[in-house]
C-alpha cells in the first residue's frame, strides 16, 4: 500500500536522495498517514550529516540535533542517523519513542519500515500504547512523553481505533508520574490544547486523574475529586467536570472554560442546614483560573475570555425584559453564545439535565437583540475630533484606529457609549 506522504517530505527525501544520502518520511509523518490523519508534525530521517542537510536547502534553522527545513511553507524535521544520542542507523533512531511511532518510509521505494508491527494493529482496529525499549528510562528521559500516551489516546479516538495501554508502559506511567512536574508549561499547554479538544476529553482526564499525572501538571484540577455536591448533581465536582467537558463544544476556549469553571470550590465548601454549598466559588475559581492560564503560557486574551466565562458562569436569569436588556449589555455580545453555551453544558452535566429555563431565557435574548436599533461609528459618543483632543494628536490613521477599538468596545456592551467611559477607555489604549 503506497502511503500519501505530504509533498514537502517527497521533497527533501528527493533531493536527499539525489545527493547520494538515505532518506526517509519519519515518525509522526508515517503514522499519522497509516492513521488516515493529517500529519501534524513533518519528519524526515536522513544518513546526511546535518552540516550537509543545512548546506542542500536554502531556508533552514539549525537546532541541537535536527535541522529545520522551511519548504513550501511547510516546517519539516530533519533529522540525522549519526548525529542522535546513542544513535547510529535509522533502527537506532526508531527505538527512542513510542512504537507507533517507531515507522518510517521510503517514498521512492514504496518501503514501509514497521519494525513492532504498528500497520497490522491498525487494520485490526486496536493500537498499542507502548514505549520501545524500558518505559521508566523512556518517561524519565523525555517527561513530556507521559502526557504523550494521553494525546495518542485522543489520536486513536479521531482515527475510530481501539486502544490500550500496555502493561509495563501503564506501571511505568504511574511510577514516574511525578516527573510530569518538571515538563516545560508551554508543553504542557500544547499538549493538553490537542487532548481537550478530542472526541473524549471526560475519559482522557479520568485517564490522566488514574495515573496519577494530573495531580503534577494541574493540581488545582485534581483537587476536586472527591468533592461531594448536592443532590442536584450525581457525580462529585471532578466528575461533573469531566460530564460538562463532553458536553460542550469542542472549540479550545469554551473546553477550557469547562474544565475550569468549578475549579474554586475545593476553596469554597460550605455547609448549611445539612447541604452542601460553595458560594462564591465562580469569583474564586476565576482567580484561579487566570493563575492556571498564566502559568501554562496563554496569551492574555485568551485568559480574559476564559476568566471572563469562569466569572459569570453562575449568572441568575433576569426576570424582567429591562434586566434582560440589562444582562446583555453588561456581558456583551461578544460572550453571549459562550455564556449560553457554557450553562447548557453545565446543565447537561447535572442531575436533571432540564433546559426549558435555558431556552425560555435564550428566546427573551433574541427579542431583545431583535429590537436593537442598527449602530454604526457614526453613533458613539465620541467623533474623530474627540479622539484628536483627547489623545493630543493630529489627523492620521491613529483617529481611524481609535474609533475602530471604540466601535468594537461598545458592541460589546451599549452601556460604554458615554463620553466618559469612551475617554477612559481612549487613555487606558492609547495614553493621553
Amino acid at each position: 500500500m503506497r502511503l500519501s506522504i505530504p509533498p514537502p517530505v517527497n521533497k527533501i527525501i528527493s533531493i536527499l536522495n539525489q545527493a547520494g544520502y538515505e532518506a526517509y518520511a519519519f515518525r509522526e509523518s508515517v503514522r499519522d498517514c497509516l492513521l488516515g490523519l493529517e500529519p501534524q508534525e513533518l519528519k524526515v530521517a536522513s544518513s546526511a550529516p546535518l552540516e550537509v542537510v543545512e548546506a542542500l536547502f536554502d531556508r533552514t534553522l539549525r537546532l541541537q540535533n535536527k535541522v529545520l527545513v522551511r519548504e513550501s511553507e511547510a516546517l519539516v524535521h530533519v533529522l540525522s542517523f549519526g548525529e542522535q544520542p546513542a544513535a547510529g542507523s535509522l533502527s537506532d533512531l526508531l527505538e527512542q519513542d513510542f512504537t507507533v511511532n517507531a515507522l518510517a518510509y521510503d517514498p521512492l521505494e514504496d518501503l514501509l519500515i514497521d519494525p513492532w508491527q504498528v500497520s497490522e494493529q491498525i487494520a485490526s482496529g486496536e493500537v498499542m500504547i507502548q514505549l520501545v525499549g524500558d518505559p521508566n528510562s523512556r518517561f524519565q528521559e523525555e517527561p513530556g512523553r507521559l502526557l504523550e500516551v494521553f494525546y495518542l489516546m485522543r489520536l486513536f479516538d479521531d482515527a475510530h481505533l481501539q486502544w490500550r495501554v500496555f502493561g509495563e508502559t501503564g506501571e511505568a506511567l504511574v511510577r514516574c508520574a511525578p516527573a510530569a512536574e518538571s515538563i516545560h508549561p508551554h508543553q504542557v499547554r500544547a499538549l493538553l490544547n490537542e487532548i481537550i479538544v478530542g472526541k473524549r476529553p471526560d475519559i482522557y482526564l479520568d485517564e490522566m486523574r488514574k495515573t496519577g499525572v494530573l495531580r503534577y501538571i494541574l493540581p488545582e484540577l485534581d483537587a476536586t475529586y472527591g468533592i461531594e455536591q448536592n443532590d442536584c448533581h450525581i457525580k462529585d465536582v471532578f466528575g461533573h467536570t469531566l460530564l460538562v467537558m463532553k458536553e460542550i463544544r469542542p472549540e479550545l476556549h469554551l473546553r477550557w472554560a469547562a474544565l475550569l469553571h468549578d475549579i474554586g470550590k475545593p476553596q469554597c465548601i460550605n455547609l448549611h442546614e445539612g447541604r452542601v454549598h460553595f458560594y462564591g466559588h465562580q469569583a474564586i475559581g476565576s482567580f484561579i483560573a487566570r493563575r492556571i492560564l498564566r502559568r501554562l503560557g496563554f496569551s492574555r486574551g485568551f485568559i480574559e475570555k476564559v476568566s471572563f466565562l469562569v466569572y459569570h458562569h453562575m449568572y441568575p436569569y433576569p426576570k424582567t425584559e429591562k434586566a434582560v436588556r440589562r444582562f446583555v449589555n453588561k456581558m456583551g455580545l461578544y460572550n453571549l453564545g459562550d455564556l449560553l453555551e457554557l450553562r447548557r453544558a453545565d446543565i447537561m452535566g447535572g442531575k436533571y439535565r432540564n433546559l426549558s429555563n435555558l431556552e425560555n431565557f435564550k428566546r427573551e435574548i433574541d427579542s431583545v437583540l431583535f429590537e436593537l436599533p442598527p449602530f454604526s461609528i457614526k453613533n458613539l459618543a465620541l467623533n474623530g475630533f474627540d479622539v484628536m483632543e483627547v489623545l493630543g494628536i493630529k489627523p492620521g490613521p491613529l483617529v481611524g484606529e481609535a474609533l475602530a477599538y471604540l466601535f468594537e468596545k461598545v458592541k460589546e456592551n451599549r452601556e460604554l457609549n458615554n463620553r466618559e467611559s469612551l475617554t477612559a477607555l481612549l487613555k487606558e489604549r492609547f495614553g493621553s
